[in-house]
């Protein structure tokens, strides 16, 4: 066998490893959504894999190893999403928020599945894992309340408290892991596009409607825009 054939037969095991371990994340995903961490055993997630217990050994060394794998990639997503939401911020806050919401729909609708299992089995994370999980949560806390700050400096949105307007735009952005179905409209992109007006218009300070400097008033802005989306579910 020539060392090219060798290299290539290198890369398709490495290729079929990382399929057969994107499987069982995908697989304990799902498990662990549905019957909880400590419901789910490696048994069961061989037998949807169609896996014998000692070939998951192979890939990963216990079940918190597989959950630490799957939480790493949640705590890694944020910090990609504000890479990305960055290009934006010489447009202004306003563009940038709306790139922040955007990117985080799109994300949660994409991994579905992954963010269900998180806010089933989050409070099982072992404390190390949990301080990651944490940190990351609170970086892209932070740099949302920086936006919406910004947007309060350059006088673009309400003189709002920055942390409970950031919380709500999250949360809003972060529960349609819960609720959306693929099977129905509106489709992610759309869905995405609707979040992100719904988040700039409840902070802009052109609603005259709005109070300024009144949570009240930011969460009916966001009550009056859903309006929009329950039309189309």
């Amino acid at each position: 066998m020539s060392e090219m054939d060798g290299t290539g037969s290198g890369t398709v095991r490495e290729r079929r490893k990382a399929l057969l371990e994107r499987e069982i994340k995908d697989k304990a995903c799902t498990l662990f959504a549905r019957k909880g961490f400590d419901g789910t055993s490696l048994t069961d997630i061989a037998d949807a894999v169609g896996l014998s217990r000692a070939a998951i050994y192979y890939y990963f060394e216990n079940k918190e190893a597989l959950l630490e794998a799957i939480v790493a990639e949640v705590s890694e997503r944020p910090i990609q999403t504000l890479l990305g939401c960055h290009d934006r911020a010489a447009a202004g806050p306003a563009e940038e928020l709306r790139d922040m919401v955007r990117r985080h729909v799109v994300s949660v609708i994409d991994r579905q599945v992954l963010m269900r299992m998180i806010a089933v089995t989050e409070a099982a994370l072992p404390p190390a894992l949990a301080a990651r999980h944490a940190a990351s949560k609170r970086r892209y806390l932070e740099d949302c309340r920086r936006i919406i700050r910004d947007g309060i400096r350059a006088g673009v949105f309400r003189p709002v408290d920055d942390r409970v307007a950031a919380l709500a735009v999250i949360g809003m952005a972060a529960w349609t892991a819960q609720w959306h179905s693929p099977d129905r409209p509106p489709a992610p992109a759309e869905l995405a596009e609707i979040f992100a007006d719904m988040a700039v218009r409840a902070l802009e300070t052109d609603r005259s409607d709005s109070p300024a400097g009144s949570i009240d008033a930011l969460l009916d802005g966001m009550r009056n825009q859903i309006g929009r989306l329950e039309q189309m579910l």
